[in-house]
């Protein structure tokens, strides 16, 4: 039994097991079911809450947070790079929500818009 992503409760059971037994294993975990679904709400709130912070709605936005974002990480990447014997030609910075930085190959690196708050 798992708590999914939403809110919703998710159940496997074995092929063949009686509805009725799948029903009382979910009576019996009521209370697990409803402090998982408060903190599954309470994770999916702060998740929104942070990315909220920095506003990308707009072109306007989006260019200014990239510009803040930029001077901070080139000056660290030129040191870095030169530390590890490596120069990316190619530097992405998109507001995504899943992975901080990922690097594609020696020459490509995509780093994630909110990084910007942690480096202020």
């Amino acid at each position: 039994m798992r708590i999914v992503k939403n809110g919703d409760v998710h159940v496997s059971a074995p092929i063949g097991m009686p509805r009725e037994k799948v029903i009382a294993f979910i009576e019996e975990h009521k209370d697990w079911i409803e402090q998982a679904r408060k903190k599954t709400y309470e994770r999916q709130k702060q998740r929104a809450e942070f990315y909220n912070k920095l506003p990308l709605t707009t072109r306007a936005q989006a260019d200014e947070a990239l510009k803040r974002l930029k001077a901070l990480v080139e000056p660290m990447m030129e040191k870095h790079a030169k530390e590890m014997g490596v120069k990316p030609s190619i530097v992405y910075y998109k507001p995504t929500i899943s992975r901080w930085g990922q690097s594609i190959s020696e020459i490509l690196l995509r780093l994630m818009t909110y990084l910007l708050f942690f480096l202020e």
